[in-house]
């Protein structure tokens, strides 16, 4: 009867789909009085809802595909035989007519399906990118009748009315248009996936040996960052040991890891350098949970500084998220000092052991801090007064002595270069020689970026050291960008200032921190941006 079986994984959930290999029974439906309403997303993916997912070819031949679909969830939200019959009926006319009406005269293209339980509604949706269509289900009389035109011409939506409790249809624009068919449940399902929590076992009390990270060793290092992050991390490649591997080789990472006495690696940190500055950047620090609270963060932290002055480094840098304040505590811990915020740096990123399900989504932001490992040299900054405050605290938490120079024109041709980021949809343009009469580039580079890259934030780094800076600060706040801190040995010739633009919707409100010197400025960057969007 039922020849093979398919399996999907949908979230946490396996179900199975069993591929029919008979015609389905012949009858209709009794005619009922089905109402057709306009749509809402809202009303068609409550929240917790479990949706699956069905990509088709527009091609008659995957019909039997789609019915085993819709049969396999008529039977988990526990609909009769003859509902199920009703849907099956319902949903191989919303396919065949994508296939007659929505690619005439062109190379079909797929259908969309989902499939969603409520706990009252079983709701199939049917997408497709074909030719846009204005005639909605409820142009359709109920009734079947015989005469030659419902023969021809809407057929196939009086049988959808007959068979379901309700039909929505939509357009999207560009991603086409969507028919949802809705049938009430007998009763009330729960929704909720079944997710078996497992006790993280510690591991046994053990000696763990810090030392850099073998190439063999790249396969857990992916793994454990997983663990941790899920596939949320921001950079990709440390979740393909080829490409931790090929950052190591290319001079960009140095990676050191905690090994366990049965040669597991509970632990990771690196250091970043992908610049020829004095300085690095602390990161990519993840720990296992069943080998947490035993100092290995601080062991790690302590060996790669070691490493950074063996390389005649003057300081490190460490950004930490701002989702929790865990991180901040470690970097406090280890001595960083808060420097500047980087807002919206990533997208929203999931730790698993800190979900909380009353933050809304929003992009990640860190916490830029900074340690000396040498004695920090004095440094002349050039910024407008405003700011003055703000930068001379950051310095005095540095023990680093600081002289405001006076704003002035450049006195030669400026020089910046531009990245962009198409996976955190984020832009940065660092200035090199700053040059007030590049502002009209610069300008245009970053509207480019927003309108035609998408990207969600801008970076805009200056060099402190240089008197055009001051001018380009007051010109970047024209423009929307706000001033959020500095970044330490970061520019060419010295210390760098950080200036953001922020396209998307930000709240500040949502950014923890850990108490101590960020929450000044936290309170700093707030009251800018209040000023920036006046």
């Amino acid at each position: 009867m039922y020849p093979a079986s398919l399996f999907f994984f949908n979230g946490d959930m396996y179900w199975k789909l069993l591929l029919p290999g008979k015609e389905k029974e012949p009858g209709m439906p009794s005619e009922k009085n089905i109402p057709v309403s306009p749509c809402t997303h809202t009303c068609i993916n409550p929240e917790n809802s479990p949706t699956t997912q069905l990509i088709l070819p527009a091609n008659q031949r995957y019909l039997r595909i789609l019915l085993g679909y819709v049969r396999e969830l008529c039977i988990i939200a526990g609909l009769s035989d003859i509902d199920l019959l009703h849907l099956e009926v319902a949903s191989e006319e919303a396919f065949v007519n994508i296939l007659e009406h929505a690619y005439p005269d062109c190379k079909p293209g797929d259908i969309y399906i989902s499939g969603t339980i409520t706990p009252t509604e079983l709701v199939f949706s049917f997408r497709d990118e074909g030719i846009p269509f204005h005639e909605s289900p409820k142009e359709f009389p109920y009734i079947i009748t015989t005469d030659a035109e419902s023969q021809t011409h809407g057929l196939g939506f009086q049988i959808i009315r007959n068979t379901v409790d309700e039909v929505r249809f939509e357009n999207l624009g560009k991603r086409g248009k969507v028919l949802h068919l809705v049938k009430r449940l007998p009763s009330q399902v729960e929704t909720e996936a079944y997710q078996e929590i497992y006790e993280i076992i510690p591991a046994p009390p053990q000696h763990y040996e810090i030392r850099p990270m073998h190439p063999e060793e790249a396969s857990q290092v992916c793994r454990l960052f997983w663990m941790v992050y899920g596939y949320t991390y921001k950079n990709e490649d440390f979740y393909r040991p080829e490409g931790l591997l090929h950052l190591i080789s290319s001079g960009r990472l140095i990676s050191y890891v905690a090994v366990g006495e049965d040669g597991e690696v509970a632990g990771h940190i690196g250091l970043i350098r992908p610049e020829p500055v004095p300085m690095a950047e602390i990161g990519l620090l993840v720990v296992s949970p069943a080998h947490r609270g035993r100092r290995i963060m601080e062991s790690l932290e302590k060996a790669i500084s070691g490493k950074a002055g063996e390389l005649g480094l003057s300081g490190l840098s460490y950004n930490a998220v701002t989702s929790h304040d865990k991180s901040q505590k470690g970097g406090s811990q280890m001595d960083f000092v808060p420097c500047g915020l980087d807002l919206a740096a990533c997208p929203a990123r999931v730790f698993k052991a800190l979900v909380n399900q009353d933050m809304p989504p929003q992009r990640e932001s860190y916490l830029h801090c900074f340690k000396y490992l040498t004695t920090p040299p004095p440094v002349t900054v050039h910024i407008p007064s405003r700011y003055h405050a703000m930068i001379t605290r950051i310095y005095e938490k540095l023990h680093q002595s600081c002289r405001m120079g006076e704003s002035g024109q450049a006195n030669s041709e400026g020089d910046f270069r531009i990245q962009y980021d198409k996976t955190l949809l984020k832009g940065v343009i660092t200035v090199i020689t700053a040059d007030e009469r590049q502002w009209p580039e610069i300008l245009r580079v970053t509207n480019d970026m927003v309108e035609f890259a998408g990207a969600e934030v801008v970076d805009l780094d200056l060099p402190l050291a240089q008197p055009a800076t001051g001018l380009l600060v007051e010109l970047a706040e024209s423009a929307g960008f706000i001033f959020t801190g500095i970044r330490p040995c970061q520019a060419f010739d010295g210390d760098g200032a950080r200036m953001q633009r922020l396209p998307v919707t930000f709240d500040l409100t949502y950014i923890q921190i850990y108490p101590g010197f960020a929450e000044f400025l936290l309170e700093d960057v707030a009251s800018v941006m209040a000023t920036i969007r006046k």
